[in-house]
């Protein structure tokens, strides 16, 4: 597989087709990442450098180099060489000054971008790219946030993903948010992606549940005081035991909004905390291809498939991908699930 390698201004720079094994990881809320090892050759160290773009044809992403680093070994010098896909450019941006939406996600994450990293402080080649029309709804304030937090946090509470593409032809990135398909085996509209012993495509299977940090009911507090204080609770129980989380939205002012806009945005802070603190339950394990579900033919990252095995059946989204290249072989990981939670936070610092 050719790796094509581009300058920052997305000019065509040469192409690594050597290289001992090469990980390529990607994640459906926030930005994937890459490592690849190959030899310290003098073409190499000056193709691979910090900055340059890491391009595939046959995949939506790209990566940007932000890591290098060169060792001696008995085999001779070699080169690691490690970054993010191109949705990290958004950590460069914060939001400023304060953004007071209410709409569609979609929609909010357009104008986070574009009102801080392409019509003001833009960053190099991003542009929009087209909307989907997307119906989820969100409700916020956020101000001197950093703009990928806030884009994976809404992400997360949607859920939806996002991605920076790289557009070669018109040398520009496109921002775009995306969803995948529900192909579990509960669903009757396309045909169901199933990873069980059953079919004979997982290798390595791996279970995983934690409850520590769960919660599934929010009481958010905004402005006010004592019994004078505005409070919003937020349900997602679904039938479960109440496993409670106070969230303090005091950084969120009423302002000029109306009662329902104001309670929207709280109860949009209270989705973000529960999301932040989903319960962790994730089924991973290498994927066989096979003639039934082949990777990138019959399901991808995104995707809401199914996995069975030790009696335990998810059905869940596929929220990464790692694939891993070395001595000419793939191996392709599919994650299922919620990983542990990361702390996102759009309230005051």
């Amino acid at each position: 597989m050719d790796l094509l390698i581009y300058s920052p201004t997305i000019e065509q720079q040469g192409t690594i087709d050597k290289y001992s094994s090469f990980r390529w990881r990607r994640r459906f809320f926030e930005p994937g990442e890459f490592e690849l090892h190959c030899a310290a050759t003098s073409e190499n160290l000056s193709l691979l450098a910090e900055d340059n773009i890491i391009h595939r044809l046959d995949r939506s992403e790209a990566g940007i180099i932000e890591g290098v680093a060169i060792e001696g070994t008995d085999n001779g010098d070699e080169l690691a060489i490690t970054g993010r896909m191109g949705s990290s450019m958004l950590d460069q941006r914060i939001i400023t000054p304060t953004i007071n939406f209410s709409g569609t996600v979609e929609a909010a994450m357009h104008k986070i971008v574009s009102d801080n990293a392409i019509t003001v402080r833009p960053l190099s080649g991003l542009m929009l790219g087209a909307s989907v029309g997307f119906t989820q709804t969100c409700s916020f304030q956020a101000s001197y946030k950093n703009v990928l937090t806030v884009c994976e946090a809404l992400g997360k509470s949607a859920p939806l993903g996002f991605r920076v593409r790289l557009d070669v032809p018109n040398k520009q990135w496109a921002f775009e948010v995306y969803d995948g398909l529900d192909k579990t085996i509960t669903q009757t509209t396309r045909p169901y992606v199933l990873f069980s012993d059953e079919f004979r495509n997982i290798s390595g299977p791996k279970y995983t549940l934690n409850t520590t940090g769960y919660k599934n009911y929010a009481i958010v507090g905004g402005e006010g005081d004592g019994t004078a204080r505005v409070i919003v609770e937020v349900d997602r129980a679904s039938g479960e035991p109440r496993r409670e989380l106070w969230v303090d939205a005091k950084d969120l002012q009423k302002g000029d909004l109306t009662d329902a806009d104001y309670q929207a945005q709280l109860r949009q802070r209270g989705l973000e905390k529960l999301a932040e603190a989903a319960k962790a339950e994730l089924f991973e394990a290498g994927a066989v291809s096979t003639e039934n579900f082949e990777y990138l033919t019959d399901w991808d990252l995104g995707d809401i498939v199914s996995f069975e095995k030790w009696g335990i059946t998810l059905n869940q989204r596929i929220t990464e991908v790692e694939e891993v290249y070395e001595n000419g072989v793939m191996t392709v990981t599919p994650v299922c699930g919620t990983p542990l939670p990361e702390v996102l936070n759009l309230g005051s610092d």
